[in-house]
């Protein structure tokens, strides 16, 4: 009984690998049409949880690379079962990458240096490739890796059997900044370190999107991107990435555009197009667009959703309301995340990241406070919408005079 135990256990870490033969119908059938030379030569590598045999192939249609070919057991889910088999090849990596050096070569030459500057190579792993991570500064460099990726996928569409790659469209946030959620960046921020691109910065917040797969989804994935990159700085009520007063207020004319057509169509693809470009759209939650009295407008969240009964109306982040007072006429003293204004009551407002208390082990943050100070008061706010939307039209009314709601812009004004 032990022998027949011990001769089970071996026979599971070691299993055998597929046959030589097996190996090459696999070929044949993934590559018709093509000469196959397999290589008599192999090498085998054994771990704990992954056995490998590699194979070296060329295929007649395809004279400038040599593959390789991996018939694999891997245990799942515990280790030394070694149950999974199967076989792989290179074929999709061997071939980009050969077609990206001759693109880097040719093609990406003739077009803009702007263009040709957000170009990054794919990262190579064992068998296949990561994603190419496109290095964008600014909302034109948006576009331009867009136009950067068609131009490489139509390159690469005069070979056949390709898997199609992915992209990360990732830019790494200018401006302020601020940690207006309790320490954590902004919504469409995230954080990492990046040695690579500056060895002095350890945490940056960036934007990034991954495009996968859906090439006819790729000018969507842009114009979200753009949306989301303009919320982003006026939540931080800021300049950056090529976000400056007079490019926000052209985008939010063109909203207003789309807006119009939107309401005015009654082709429902149409409509749904339209839809997806819209950040003003009468959603439950959505944004609106402000007028000052004088341009640029200004970007505020609009929730009027059944969700959360106490979080209903037009809400500021802290920085605009900052920004607010300023083209208000007020004077506050301080930076956008921790700032002290004098209202028109002659009251004395005290805003700050710091006055957010998150309460432990909560789901989500329906329990967790947030305060002001009047004159050195404190003041719970009891309707604050998200962490960082937590200024609701009332207090802005309050402290400034101003009614919001009579500044909504509902339409374009030529």
């Amino acid at each position: 009984m032990l022998i027949l135990l011990l001769a089970l256990v071996v026979s599971s870490c070691f299993p055998s690998f597929k046959s030589e033969d097996e190996v090459m119908e696999y070929l044949k059938e993934k590559f018709p049409n093509q000469d196959i030379v397999l290589s008599s030569s192999r090498t085998t590598k054994r771990g704990l949880t992954n056995d490998i045999r590699i194979w070296t192939f060329t295929l007649s249609g395809y004279p400038k690379d040599t593959f390789r070919v991996a018939c694999y057991i891997s245990s799942y889910p515990f280790p030394m079962m070694k149950t999974r088999k199967g076989i792989i090849t290179d074929f999709d990596k061997v071939v980009t990458l050969r077609c990206a050096k001759e693109f880097e070569q040719g093609p990406l030459k003739q077009l803009d240096a702007a263009t040709q500057r957000i170009w990054r190579p794919f990262p190579v792993r064992d068998f296949s490739l990561g994603a190419a991570t496109l290095a964008l500064e600014t909302m034109d460099d948006i576009w331009r890796a867009k136009r950067l990726i068609e131009a490489f996928e139509l390159y690469l569409s005069k070979e056949n059997n390709l898997k199609e790659n992915q992209y990360y469209l990732r830019m790494y946030l200018q401006g302020e900044c601020y940690k207006l959620e309790y320490g954590k960046r902004s919504p469409g921020a995230e954080s990492d370190q990046d040695e690579k691109d500056d060895p002095n910065e350890t945490k940056r917040p960036y934007m990034r999107y991954h495009y996968y797969y859906y090439h006819d989804k790729l000018e969507e994935l842009c114009i979200d991107m753009c949306n989301e990159l303009i919320k982003y700085h006026q939540r931080m009520a800021d300049e950056g990435n090529g976000v400056n007063d007079k490019t926000f207020q052209l985008w939010a004319e063109n909203q207003l555009r789309l807006k119009a057509q939107w309401q005015e169509t009654t082709n429902e693809e149409e409509r749904d197009s339209l839809y997806k470009r819209l950040v003003i759209a009468t959603k439950s939650i959505h944004y609106d667009l402000i007028d000052l009295g004088e341009k640029p407008y200004m970007l505020v969240v609009c929730a009027d959703s059944a969700y959360r009964e106490t979080g209903r109306g037009l809400y500021f982040t802290l920085p605009q309301l900052r920004t607010f007072c300023l083209r208000s006429g007020l004077k506050p003293e301080g930076k956008g995340d921790h700032f002290k204004v004098k209202g028109i009551d002659g009251s004395w407002y005290e805003f700050s990241t710091l006055f957010y208390e998150e309460k432990k082990d909560a789901v989500g943050f329906d329990e967790d406070t947030f305060y002001y100070l009047r004159n050195g008061r404190r003041i719970n706010i009891k309707n604050f919408w998200t962490p960082d939307e937590c200024l609701h039209e009332s207090l802005i009314q309050q402290i400034t005079g101003r009614n919001i709601r009579n500044m909504v812009v509902h339409s374009l004004k030529e």
